[in-house]
């Protein structure tokens, strides 16, 4: 008969650690499970507050940002204002002034030419 060769087979034994552990609760713990606690229910009450407060404070928040814009703007629109009301006191003004500036150069040149320069 056939002579079979042993074969060398290599054995493993696997462990497994889950690493859950249980230990016995402590004085800690119920200490944090309360403050955990407290600071949901404080949410639970302060988060309805929070909106209400950004409900109401935005529009006033926004308010602001256009009055605060409106008066950078403002002595621009105040100048423009002042000069329409101004423009046709100025045009009488030149109207006035021209004629005699006129003359005046009129009468310089004139100077200038009998002078002979």
């Amino acid at each position: 008969g056939k002579h079979f060769k042993k074969e060398k087979i290599m054995n493993t034994t696997m462990t497994m650690n889950a690493g859950y552990q249980t230990t016995e609760p402590t004085r800690g713990h119920d200490y944090t499970t309360a403050i955990a606690r407290a600071k949901f229910v404080a949410m639970l009450v302060a988060a309805p507050l929070i909106g209400l407060a950004a409900v109401t404070l935005l529009p006033l928040a926004g308010l602001v940002m256009i009055l605060k814009t409106g008066f950078k703007v403002l002595p621009q629109r105040v100048r423009d204002v002042a000069l329409f009301l101004a423009a046709p006191f100025i045009g009488l003004a030149y109207l006035a002034a021209f004629p005699l500036i006129g003359i005046g150069a009129l009468a310089y040149a004139g100077v200038q030419a009998a002078r002979g320069k």
